[in-house]
């Protein structure tokens, strides 16, 4: 967040709302990095083009203080994710990028979780390893096997999401290009 007592928002927003707007990146930024498992770089952009929906990288430099090469890397991976799109501004070099709607449902968002993904598949084989080099002693509490069948099944399960959310997204895509094409009639 830029503290430059000279600093003018791009969009003209009052001393007071870029406060609110402050606490309110901050916020995100932070929570929305623990839930992700994001950078909070990229959540901090992320809750901007939630809030103001179309900056420039000049805007998003001003707004946060990054440097341009923090906020290119932040905006290439928005863009990846399918949450913003990227627009020439007419009669220039320079690029705006938007936010159109809340891109929460696209799976896109979620594939790029996969540190968050993996984490859990870390703590799961441990608590695989757990359970199974104490089976023994274990296997006189009720919830053994159960525990055993749910973290087995998970391990299963987890590594199957990526791929599960990829055919999602070519499907939605197919879907949107079916919607997109004029009709005849």
């Amino acid at each position: 967040m830029n503290n430059n007592t000279d600093f003018v928002d791009p969009h003209g927003f009052a001393p007071e709302i870029r406060e609110i707007e402050k606490e309110v990146v901050d916020f995100f930024a932070t929570k929305g990095s623990e839930f992700t498992g994001r950078h909070p770089i990229v959540s901090t952009v992320m809750t901007y083009f939630y809030i103001r929906k179309n900056l420039t990288q000049h805007d998003l430099q001003i707004l946060t203080g990054y440097s341009a090469g923090t906020i290119s890397k932040a905006v290439r991976q928005l863009i990846k994710m399918n949450m913003i799109t990227k627009e020439t501004i007419q009669g220039t070099h320079k690029h705006i990028y938007k936010m159109e709607n809340l891109p929460i449902i696209s799976p896109s968002y979620f594939l790029r979780t996969e540190n968050v993904m993996d984490e859990k598949i870390v703590e799961l084989k441990e608590m695989k390893k757990t359970l199974d080099d104490n089976a023994e002693e274990m296997k006189k509490f009720e919830t053994y096997k159960n525990a055993c069948a749910t973290v087995t099944q998970l391990l299963t399960l987890l590594p199957t999401v990526h791929n599960f959310l990829e055919r999602i997204e070519k499907e939605l895509k197919k879907q949107n290009q079916i919607e997109d094409t004029p009709r005849n009639g």
